[in-house]
């Protein structure tokens, strides 16, 4: 049976997962902030700020400004998770909500996790987190990706709209632990783009994603979530796409963050930065728990990207 989707976010994954949902003849509904690009889509079918050679499917229709969220069976979150508390605010406040599903790998600017906001401000029946390994324009292009869908209770029904598309779904009910592998993934990324920038070759960006997950199971483990989830989609897999491409936002502004001085205030869009900026405010997370991490955060800072990695490789050897 065909469902009402509203898709929250004309971006590059909010335009792609859009389109992925509207072959299936759904009903699906992209929202975008910028009028004119929404118009220029409903006319023409085209993105021109993300896809300018790529034709959109009929059943797609944009829209702008309030919704009423009652109206559709699954809603999909797809802005910065950092602008998650305004948003709802803004459009989302006592309404009633069926299901959505959060698409953003971030934390809110207080520090705090988006399922803890949407537990703590919103009428939701049902909500999860989808992530895993996955370009936007190659998911919008038709090639094959695989992502986690996380929820309080596996809902097969979200699976099944992806059906004989090129996504497939796999299933968890390890909802937080998501959420947090797609926070710190981003930030991660970031250092990725730090040692490519610094040229410190390939064993060394080997060596780096190795020791992440390492950091990362550690830090599951401190916080009661899942250790397992770390070998998910959402997990390593996630982690290893992000830190080995330059078409990862995340990695290219750690590149580009080394190599061009790169002012924080043009890129206000890349989560791992915004994570980096508000992890702290985050009490359950314990910084001084994740020395890759928090090196990452100081360089962000003003530190030098190699008197970092001198004191991460000065450390005292131990027990893998």
């Amino acid at each position: 049976m065909s469902k009402k989707i509203l898709v929250l976010g004309a971006g590059s994954w909010g335009t792609a997962i859009a389109n992925v949902l509207s072959k299936k003849n759904h009903k699906v509904y992209l929202w975008a902030r910028d009028k004119n690009l929404s118009k220029y889509i409903n006319t023409n079918k085209i993105n021109r700020k993300y896809y300018k050679n790529f034709k959109l499917s009929k059943n797609l229709k944009s829209i702008i400004g309030n919704f009423r969220a009652n109206d559709y069976h699954y809603i999909f979150y797809i802005l910065p998770a950092h602008a998650f508390e305004n948003f709802c605010s803004e459009y989302l406040k006592n309404q009633k909500i069926n299901n959505l599903i959060v698409c953003s790998k971030g934390i809110a600017e207080n520090g705090e996790f988006v399922s803890t906001i949407i537990t703590k401000k919103l009428n939701c029946k049902n909500y999860h987190f989808l992530s895993g390994p996955s370009f936007a324009d190659e998911v919008i292009y038709g090639k094959p990706t695989a992502l986690s869908l996380s929820s309080q209770k596996i809902n097969k029904n979200i699976g099944n709209i992806f059906k004989d598309t090129n996504i497939r779904i796999y299933y968890s009910e390890d909802l937080k632990t998501l959420e947090f592998l797609g926070i710190i993934k981003n930030i991660y990324a970031i250092g990725a783009g730090v040692i490519d920038a610094e040229s410190l070759g390939q064993n060394a960006r080997a060596a780096y994603i190795t020791r992440c997950i390492a950091e990362i199971k550690s830090m599951l483990k401190l916080l009661n979530f899942n250790t397992n989830m770390i070998y998910s989609l959402g997990g390593v897999g996630d982690l290893i796409l992000s830190c080995s491409s330059s078409k990862s936002r995340n990695y290219k502004f750690g590149y580009n963050f080394v190599t061009k001085n790169t002012m924080l205030t043009n890129f206000k869009t890349i989560e791992g930065l915004n994570s980096c900026l508000n992890i702290k405010k985050n009490k359950k997370i314990k910084i001084n728990k994740l020395p890759i991490i928090n090196s990452i955060i100081k360089i962000i800072n003003g530190s030098q990207p190699k008197k970092e990695i001198k004191t991460l490789l000065n450390r005292k050897f131990r027990k893998e």
